[in-house]
């Protein structure tokens, strides 16, 4: 497999599997990379926020993840023949004038068989705080009629094109309209087939 990973924003820009030439991400043709901006395509990370700036302060939507340069941390072979890639990210004085706590929020990256993506985060200080997260992954599909997402069966979400509107997910997730949905209290693993 293939991976092109950025150290800015911890952001996967593409991913190819195992004997294939086709990315399964997309990344526009015209994506921009400047400071303090996201990148448009591939995995952008929502942390600490999803969504619109919580506190009404302001704020970038999806929170200040996605428009910082990250640390490499770890570049390791796993015994299966993967590579796993750990990017990280800490506190700073300039995040904290952004959300003002104390935090290690890492990335880890394994590009093998399949890609597998691991968001850690870790309260490195004294004071609680919560915190919402995301990967805005852009696939590239062929025929959206073909695809489905699996794992968020009877979960319940906000219809963002229903006007917010709390419903329950029957089966798995198919396309058939525009669909802007956030599920709440997902599991940790999610297919995409």
């Amino acid at each position: 497999a293939s991976a092109k990973i950025s150290v800015y924003a911890g952001h996967v820009l593409s991913f190819k599997p195992v004997g294939q030439t086709e990315d399964v991400m997309f990344l526009s043709s015209e994506a921009y990379y400047e400071k303090g901006k996201a990148i448009k395509g591939g995995t952008p990370i929502c942390w600490p926020w999803f969504g619109p700036d919580p506190e009404g302060k302001g704020r970038a939507s999806h929170g200040l993840a996605r428009n910082r340069m990250w640390q490499m941390r770890d570049v390791v072979s796993t015994q299966d023949g993967a590579t796993k890639v750990t990017l990280g990210l800490s506190d700073t004085e300039e995040t904290r004038k952004i959300w003002d706590y104390s935090f290690d929020f890492a990335i880890a990256i394994t590009v093998g068989k399949t890609l597998i993506l691991d968001l850690l985060t870790k309260n490195t200080g004294s004071e609680s705080f919560d915190i919402t997260q995301a990967l805005h992954t852009y696939f590239k599909v062929g025929d959206i009629n073909k695809v489905a997402v699996l794992g968020l069966e009877d979960k319940n979400y906000l219809d963002k094109v229903d006007d917010g509107k709390q419903k329950t997910q029957s089966g798995k997730i198919t396309f058939s309209s525009e669909c802007d949905r956030i599920y709440l209290d997902v599991p940790n693993k999610l297919t995409v087939e």
